[in-house]
């Protein structure tokens, strides 16, 4: 099913849209050369006020952190050989999802590793490695950044669906702009890393606490032609398909 486009849920605000120069932005965030931490489940960048506004705009990450976290990630980057400029007085946090993508999709961000406890830092990394790092973060982030990727390549913001109980939520428009239009569940044949199939219970309650802060929800399935091999690097990306499926409460006396 491909996932249709509807009338945003607009708020109250003006602020810049991405849709139209989103490939100008990023441009400028692949010409700013960044560089950021693989720490603690996160990534962490340290940018200009310029870079924030562009990753603003592109809805990648927070900021974060304060001073204090600002100094560490300059003393971090100056120890592997990166002086940052100046200007880079910011602390943006990107999660694992949003960090793989700006590197492996969009080529616009290097990352190292910082060890938990010798807090000592690696040299720049690999895909390969990183990949491998952010699968020993959290065990579900195959299955999470695949589906990442597949709605963000089609010019969808996807944004964590905590809050909802669900994996994403999407926007249409900047998240400051429009209200998300759709709760996403991501679901693999079998037990993936600890994810068992959603039952028709779940899938009730979760539709029903969808409906309700006005929302569609939307199951996403992951196939996988070698699901023996797992997902042990970044090429699964190119291996495996989705399918979507509507999930909508069907009420007889509507119908009749």
């Amino acid at each position: 099913m491909e996932v249709g486009f509807r009338r945003p849920r607009h708020k109250k605000r003006h602020r810049h849209d991405i849709q139209n120069d989103r490939l100008k932005i990023y441009e400028y965030l692949r010409e700013s050369c960044l560089k950021g931490i693989l720490m603690d489940a996160a990534v962490w960048i340290c940018v200009s006020d310029d870079v924030v506004k562009q990753l603003d705009y592109a809805c990648f990450g927070n900021l974060d952190g304060g001073h204090g976290m600002t100094a560490y990630i300059r003393d971090v980057m100056s120890s592997i050989g990166v002086e940052l400029p100046e200007t880079c007085r910011n602390t943006v946090r990107l999660s694992l999802d949003e960090a793989f993508f700006m590197h492996y999709a969009l080529k616009v961000l290097d990352l190292c590793k910082v060890d938990i406890t010798s807090r000592q830092p690696s040299q720049i990394l690999d895909t390969k490695q990183i990949w491998e790092y952010m699968v020993q973060g959290r065990s579900d982030f195959p299955i999470l950044y695949i589906c990442y990727h597949h709605f963000r390549s089609k010019g969808w913001i996807a944004r964590t669906g905590l809050q909802y109980g669900v994996d994403f939520v999407l926007y249409q428009k900047h998240p400051a702009l429009a209200h998300s239009d759709y709760s996403v569940v991501i679901q693999t044949p079998g037990m993936v890393d600890g994810r068992p199939p959603m039952s028709w219970h779940d899938l009730q309650i979760t539709n029903r606490l969808t409906g309700q802060v006005g929302k569609r929800l939307l199951v996403v399935y992951i196939h996988d032609p070698a699901q023996h091999i797992g997902y042990k690097d970044h090429t699964c990306i190119d291996r495996v398909s989705l399918s979507e499926y509507l999930v909508r409460r069907w009420v007889p006396e509507r119908t009749q």
